[in-house]
């Protein structure tokens, strides 16, 4: 009886499927149901029918094609699509580049006069990437269309209108099967759009006009070259495009790398450039890191007192612009962003100078250079702009300050990042081939830890200097600012009887030129707290360097950020306050560890102290004032999974609340070490927060918890608090 019934059901099994696939019909005749009535018309051919958010009209096989890449999208890494009409389908945009498969018409009574026009993008490789037209009940294709004009630099992803002449099937049953047979991941998709029947000669006539004036808009320019010039064409990229660039290797250089300079990186990052447009080689993410290549301008005779200069960002490893002689090719001076910094100075870009005096005279070019395939480390590309050449020495002088000036007076900046802080310390900085005349700040005053009560300010700024050119201008405290007032006298007996955070303004002036810096006092009237351990002075006021590579930015040591979320995902770093020290923005590489010290406290209250940190890298430790460690302490929670939830169980840069207990050393004389150690797996930064070293009762630690926004749900979720395990 069972065997019996096994049978049976094997039996039933085996028919229904038999069944089911005679009812799906055969996919290579069209996909669809070959007893039911053809359509009259390419159905969809356009792709506007997107409601249900499946596929209408079309088959897909395998994984290429899916429906997620059926967009709206006006450009698409830069390229400007020129759409029928809403919709189209994007291969780039449907999943992973490297997948694979077909997408199939439904079968169509071929009319009109036989001609079909379709828009036609990406496909690179014509061997692995094509559209096929068959009859149907015939499997060899009536006519092979690949997308020969996509050479991966000037065409790329542009819908280029194609005209197929299938005039002798006209009355016959047509079905169309688009194939992506490519895993690669250059250009290796399809771009699809406006499959039409064409009627009349005119329409066929408009097609081919259209696809003759795509080739002639979005091809190659014409390169010609005067070699007896003294500049080049399009230093600046300001025709929007490569013209007068010549592209000599690879594709990491190619027409849509050209951008506007008011496009923003990492969500709100500028690039502080020149004009209009300028080069981006990744145009934020949209072109491969792993690509290489290199471009070159048009040869020129170098004139004026033979300087070049032009503004670079990126370039981390392998990347570099060189001048070159324009006979033998030979790299005559070569420059790489030697002063390339993540993340202050990432993607920014930074204005150079070169001395070519010793080729005045001399036929040359200009050549940019992409060799990072990402083997020599991250941002393995290179930013350009502004290329001037044959500059006389006044000029060069002239350009300083101006470039000078911008920065000092250009009032935006990240709220992730203290970009703009770095860039003026950049500028202040640069070896300039002519002395700057500009005024500038040659030395600052530092943060300063004082007791409540009457202190004299002008001491705090004796060693702050400044200059214009080679004369020496004197420096002077302009005004005090405290709890939203200024004060602008009395500032060799000024009154600090109130604690908190006290903004002193200094500055110089000559002439109509004036220059300004600032440093905070922070006054203190209680010794159980360490002084700004909250951060809410926004800088590190309070707080000295016992390791680590830091760079003074303007005087102050970089970290303090005023952000509440970092990237895209807006992923929280459950921050208290107005602000916390951030481990990206410390300008130390993350390989590179680092420490601070607080000012010293006498432990008083329970005993507990607290302290936010994030990150993979973070530690706290704890000295008595004759340096023996009693703690020491480390970050839990990191987890790299659930990107980008931390309510799913993710923590990357969010900051917990850690309780520790120090209470058999009350009354002890105390400082804190904020460490970010060097590891060696990913995330290799540390954040910090709030620390918090008095409490008169002992923290309910076990029912407490930080309220964030999460980055993955939008929805709000707690971070408890813990008791950190001493680990000393």
């Amino acid at each position: 009886m069972k065997k019996s019934f096994v049978k049976l059901l094997s039996a039933l099994l085996i028919l229904s499927m038999v069944l089911g696939l005679a009812a799906c019909g055969d996919a290579s005749n069209g996909g669809g149901d070959t007893a039911a009535a053809v359509a009259e018309d390419i159905v969809n051919g356009d792709f506007e029918e997107v409601s249900e958010g499946k596929w209408v009209g079309w088959t897909r096989h395998d994984a290429a094609f899916n429906f997620r890449g059926v967009v709206n999208n006006e450009k698409i890494k830069g390229a400007p699509m020129e759409k029928s009409g809403e919709y189209y389908f994007a291969g780039s945009e449907g999943g992973n580049p490297a997948m694979r498969g077909t997408l199939t018409s439904d079968v169509f009574k071929l009319g009109g006069n036989g001609f079909i026009t379709f828009k036609m993008g990406g496909g690179k490789d014509t061997e692995k990437c094509y559209v096929d037209f068959f009859e149907e009940g015939n499997d060899t294709p009536i006519a092979h269309v690949v997308n020969a004009d996509c050479d991966g630099l000037f065409i790329t992803e542009h819908l280029i209108t194609k005209a197929v002449d299938l005039s002798a099937y006209v009355g016959k049953n047509i079905y169309i099967v688009a194939t992506d047979n490519d895993d690669g991941s250059d250009f290796s998709w399809l771009n699809l759009d406006a499959f039409k029947v064409c009627t009349t000669e005119d329409e066929v006539k408009a097609a081919e006009a259209e696809y003759a004036r795509q080739i002639e808009e979005f091809g190659p320019r014409p390169f010609e070259e005067d070699e007896t010039s003294n500049t080049i064409q399009n230093g600046g990229f300001e025709n929007g495009d490569l013209s007068g660039w010549m592209i000599l290797e690879g594709t990491a250089l190619s027409g849509a790398a050209i951008v506007p300079t008011s496009q923003y990186y990492w969500t709100d990052r500028a690039v502080y450039g020149e004009g209009e447009y300028y080069l981006d080689g990744s145009n934020n993410g949209a072109i491969q890191e792993n690509l290489t290549g290199a471009i070159r301008s048009t040869k020129f005779t170098l004139g004026g007192d033979g300087f070049i200069t032009f503004m670079m960002g990126s370039g981390n490893g392998g990347s570099y612009v060189a001048l070159c002689d324009g006979n033998t090719d030979e790299e005559l001076i070569k420059q790489e962003n030697i002063y390339f910094s993540d993340p202050a100075l990432a993607l920014t870009l930074l204005r150079f100078y070169m001395d070519a005096s010793e080729y005045i005279g001399r036929v040359v070019y200009i050549k940019v250079v992409d060799a990072n395939d990402g083997s020599n480390g991250g941002f393995a590309f290179i930013n350009v702009d502004d290329f001037r050449v044959s500059l006389t020495k006044d000029e060069v002088a002239a350009l300083e300050v101006e470039q000078m000036e911008k920065i000092q007076n250009e009032t935006y900046t990240s709220a992730s990042y203290d970009d703009l802080t770095s860039l003026r310390n950049y500028y202040s900085n640069y070896p300039y081939p002519v002395p700057l005349q500009s005024l500038t700040f040659t030395a600052y005053a530092q943060n300063q830890v004082v007791d409540c009560g009457t202190v004299d300010l002008t001491a705090f700024v004796a060693e702050a200097a400044a200059a214009f050119g080679s004369e020496t201008v004197p420096v002077a405290i302009t005004k005090v600012s405290f709890n939203g007032n200024d004060s602008t006298e009395g500032f060799e007996a000024f009154d600090l009887s109130e604690p908190g955070f006290y903004t002193v303004t200094y500055g110089a002036k000559r002439g109509d030129k004036t220059a300004e810096a600032s440093f905070t006092v922070v006054a203190m009237a209680d010794n159980s707290t360490i002084a700004n351990g909250g951060f809410e002075s926004g800088n590190l006021a309070g707080w000295t360097v016992e390791s680590g590579n830091w760079a003074l930015v303007e005087g102050q040591l970089p970290g303090v950020i005023s952000a509440q979320n970092y990237w895209g995902e807006e992923l929280p770093y459950n921050q208290a306050g107005d602000f916390h020290l951030d481990g990206w923005n410390t300008g130390i590489g993350e390989p590179e560890g680092w420490a601070l010290r607080s000012t010293n406290f006498v432990l008083g209250g329970s005993g507990f102290i607290s302290v936010r940190m994030g990150g993979n890298a973070a530690s706290v430790h704890v000295y008595q004032a004759d340096g023996t460690e009693i703690g020491y302490y480390k970050q839990t929670r990191f987890c790299d999974e659930n990107f980008p939830s931390v309510g799913a169980g993710g923590s990357w840069a969010d900051m917990g609340t850690y309780v520790i207990d120090l209470s058999d050393h009350i009354g002890e004389e105390l400082y804190i070490v904020l460490e970010d150690e060097v590891i060696d797996a990913g995330w290799a930064h540390a954040f910090f927060d709030e620390i918090v070293t008095f409490y008169e009762t002992a923290p309910d630690y076990e029912n407490l918890a930080d309220t964030v926004k999460d980055g993955g749900s939008d929805e709000m979720i707690d971070i408890p608090w813990q008791l950190a395990a001493n680990l000393k």
